[in-house]
């Protein structure tokens, strides 16, 4: 009977100070900041709907809290667990886990997230740019984009290539920088997006009517069409004051029935995005985007064109180029042609040879 009360006496003994070791640890932890270390700042992005287990596992891989136990302990006892807020954190490492679970209970500082696309970005990087801001997945992102029926809701005028596109959605995200409320649904930031897109198609237009006026007489594009064309001219120069040249070019080899030949349409797909074209590229005639196996427009576009790109096609320049090349001296700009002998002494002249 001693001995029994003996063991029981050591039993509490060290239960007793393995807690109060425990609970020292415990308090100790929530007390100090992340790190004693140089200052920085770690951003962390809690989605809408993460549950308590998906906001403990994003703060450890980031550095956030190191004994995720310790803190869920600490929301709970708090009852904090069930008010952490969605949002962009920026969040010093000279804070302690205590400060955190206080920020995350009473939100972000800005009531807002941010959200860049920039002028060019295709859908895959309009996906990444959302995930990024903490609006979705890009998974999540890259499937509305890619669906049919959700871009015909957005009013997107549907081009009659409709069915051979990567995304109907594709040049119609336009590139600006928008506010985005935590909680916001996907398809209403989307269909805002489209709908700034559709304004600036409009003030293009409007902005130099007679020269829009004679060249839809001229050329017949629609706004699908145009947006196409503008999205090749985005990609195939980031000058402002070429835009329009760029666009002369592309329109005089239409009236002329010419490929467009532009290799920014040679690489339009998740896989190849921002890469150099090749010789076996040019001559893939299975790809429907390739301006080079295939005479006319694209079946859609290929990025995202900005307010110039789309101001270009809508007012070009008058020319009679048909041809341009890279100056190949780092400004971005470019050589025009208006016959095939003179370009191709502009290319032996600025790509030494290189072919084209």
């Amino acid at each position: 009977m001693k001995r029994s009360v003996l063991w029981t006496m050591i039993i509490i003994t060290v239960l007793g100070s393995v807690g109060g070791l425990l609970f020292w640890d415990y308090t100790d932890y929530i007390g100090n900041p992340i790190s004693f270390r140089e200052e920085r700042n770690i951003r962390v992005v809690v989605r809408q709907d993460s549950t308590l287990t998906q906001v403990l596992e994003l703060l450890e891989d980031k550095g956030v809290i190191l004994r995720p136990a310790y803190f869920r302990v600490f929301l709970m006892v708090n009852e904090l667990d069930g008010r952490l807020k969605a949002g962009v954190y920026m969040i010093s490492t000279k804070r302690s886990p205590r400060d955190v679970a206080i920020l995350l209970s009473r939100g972000p500082q800005t009531a807002y997230m941010v959200l860049t696309i920039k002028e060019g970005f295709n859908i895959w990087q309009v996906a990444h740019a959302m995930e990024e801001a903490g609006i979705a997945t890009a998974d999540e992102v890259l499937v509305l984009l890619k669906d049919g029926d959700f871009a015909r809701r957005t009013g997107v005028p549907v081009g009659p290539d409709a069915a051979r596109t990567l995304s109907l959605l594709e040049g119609f995200v336009f590139p600006e920088t928008y506010f985005v409320a935590p909680g916001q649904k996907l398809e209403s930031i989307i269909e805002r997006m489209v709908r700034q897109c559709r304004k600036e198609i409009e003030k293009a237009k409007r902005s130099n009517l007679v020269r829009y006026s004679i060249m839809k007489e001229q050329m017949g594009l629609n706004d699908y069409e145009l947006v196409t064309l503008a999205s090749i001219v985005e990609r195939e120069t980031a000058l402002p004051h070429e835009k329009k040249l760029v666009a002369s070019v592309f329109l005089n080899r239409l009236r002329r029935q010419m490929p467009l030949q532009s290799d920014p349409t040679l690489t339009y797909s998740e896989e190849k995005q921002g890469g150099r074209p090749t010789a076996a590229d040019r001559k893939d005639e299975t790809n429907p985007y390739s301006t080079y196996a295939n005479k006319g427009l694209p079946p859609g576009p290929i990025c995202n064109p900005g307010r110039e790109s789309l101001a270009a096609v809508a007012a070009p320049a008058r020319t009679d180029f048909l041809y341009f090349v890279s100056r190949n001296d780092g400004t971005g700009g470019h050589h025009f042609s208006v016959d095939y002998d003179e370009h191709r002494r502009a290319v032996k002249k600025f790509l030494k040879g290189e072919d084209r």
